[in-house]
């Protein structure tokens, strides 16, 4: 019997769950995301979000090693990981919703609505690359496909292994299109075309790149329909380098704002991106977040986490699986979007996003089984029991990483924007991390909770909670 067949008590109160009722291995896992999201994020307080995606060419020697080292292990990989944890809790906590017999709906809609104001204080005051909106947003969507299993068009998909399933489809429906559409523009392609095809990208970049330097642009007569061949590739080319000097325009500013601008110019700046990571969390919501929430959902729901030490043999297999096919792709992946054809060749830059997004799943994938697999034996619990703590304070330690490194790189701070190269940038990493595991011990022993959780759960249940212990 799955855990939300059972019967309610419409007479409980809804509260927290207690200490005894927490999963350690829930908490253990999200310490463990938390370090690969600073390793990640870090960078993006030294350089322009606007560029953001996009590999650091500036890199040299260590720095470009570390650079490519932390695209090919960490980018893509422990977001993924933390929405998946987010749609375990989400099981939980609904679980218990029910169980207690309290309007679970308008519980989680409070909370989700706390998070969602915190995504967006944290956006405007502190950084641009917020995803606690994202993940808000994206709980929302959860809660009305939930409601749709238990109570609408969808109850004869109201089970876990049903749900697993299409949560694995809809998360690969992005990766199969964009095979799907590379496949079929190669196919419509011959040998000659594609050669015609790339002799003219590499023309078409190196007008555009010489009129971006400066050079005086050939006289078009706009109004006419019957351009000349080389009239067409001036226009074109014109364009191109339009386009190049809008987005470096647009980094310089952001670059400016935040090495010379004061707290207030630096918020002002990051409000006006608000509509822009509004319209890419709904996107990135549809296509990635609820899909990894639903299979969160699931694995607690078939009691697969709960149960997790009965399936040794599975994460094993996970384990190699995924780290073994996802590094298989990954490693192509970056090569192909590193190298110069990929920036003049949309297809091939296409093709190697593809290829890196399906990279990103199976190594989360791969990170989940081996983690599991550790804290299926007792020696391996005890030595990550450490990152418990971390990820009780989740919330707490990630806004406290923004504000750290928002006060070392931007120019109301210390201003080392742009001045840090990424290995070190990796040890800074380690170091804050060092200091967050310590610091979240400590507080855990004076603390119910951590300061932000306390004032999430406040608002969330709408009463006061204890705070000392």
């Amino acid at each position: 019997m799955e855990r939300d067949s059972l019967p309610t008590d419409s007479h409980a109160q809804l509260k927290p769950i207690s200490e005894q009722q927490r999963y350690i291995v829930l908490d253990i896992l999200r310490g463990f995301a938390l370090c690969g999201i600073l390793f990640m994020n870090i960078e993006w307080f030294n350089r322009p979000m606007a560029d953001f995606g996009d590999l650091d060419s500036s890199q040299r020697g260590w720095h470009h090693s570390a650079d490519w080292l932390v695209s090919f292990a960490v980018e893509g990989k422990f977001y993924t990981l933390f929405a998946l944890l987010f749609g375990m809790g989400f099981a939980i906590m609904w679980q218990q919703a029910k169980h207690k017999g309290n309007q679970a709906v308008a519980w989680f809609i409070r909370r989700l609505a706390v998070l969602f104001v915190f995504g967006l204080l944290h956006l405007s005051l502190l950084w641009s690359g917020d995803i606690l909106n994202t993940y808000a947003l994206g709980g929302f969507m959860l809660i009305g496909l939930v409601l749709a299993y238990e109570r609408g068009n969808l109850q004869a998909f109201n089970h876990s292994a049903v749900q697993l399933k299409l949560a694995m489809l809809w998360l690969l429906i992005p990766v199969a299109l964009t095979v799907v559409v590379g496949a079929v523009v190669s196919a419509r392609q011959d040998q000659q075309d594609i050669q015609s095809h790339w002799q003219y990208q590499q023309t078409l970049d190196a007008r555009a790149q010489l009129l971006i330097s400066g050079a005086k642009a050939l006289p078009i007569d706009t109004a006419s329909t019957d351009l000349s061949e080389l009239q067409a590739l001036e226009q074109a080319a014109a364009e191109v380098a339009d386009e190049h000097q809008q987005n470096l325009s647009t980094s310089m500013a952001e670059q400016l704002v935040l090495t010379t601008g004061s707290f207030w110019q630096a918020t002002q700046h990051r409000v006006t991106y608000i509509p822009l990571a509004l319209g890419m969390s709904l996107a990135l919501c549809l296509f990635v977040i609820v899909p990894l929430f639903l299979i969160g959902y699931a694995l607690v729901r078939g009691e697969i986490i709960q149960q997790y030490q009965h399936y040794l043999a599975y994460w094993r297999g996970l384990t190699l699986a995924g780290l073994g096919l996802g590094s298989s792709l990954a490693v192509p992946a970056l090569l192909l979007a590193s190298h110069p054809a990929a920036q003049i060749d949309p297809w091939l830059n296409f093709t190697a996003q593809g290829m890196n997004y399906l990279s990103q799943y199976l190594m989360s994938a791969g990170y989940l089984g081996g983690m599991l697999w550790l804290l299926c034996q007792a020696k391996w619990l005890a030595r990550l029991s450490g990152l418990a703590a971390m990820g009780r304070m989740a919330l707490s330690l990630y806004l406290m990483q923004s504000l750290m490194l928002s006060l070392i790189f931007f120019g109301y701070g210390l201003g080392w924007y742009g001045q840090i190269d990424r290995a070190w940038q990796l040890l800074m990493a380690v170091v804050i991390l060092l200091l967050q595991c310590g610091f979240s011990r400590w507080w855990l022993k004076h603390f119910h909770f951590g300061p932000l959780e306390w004032v999430w759960r406040c608002l969330t249940y709408m009463a006061w909670q204890p705070f000392r212990r």
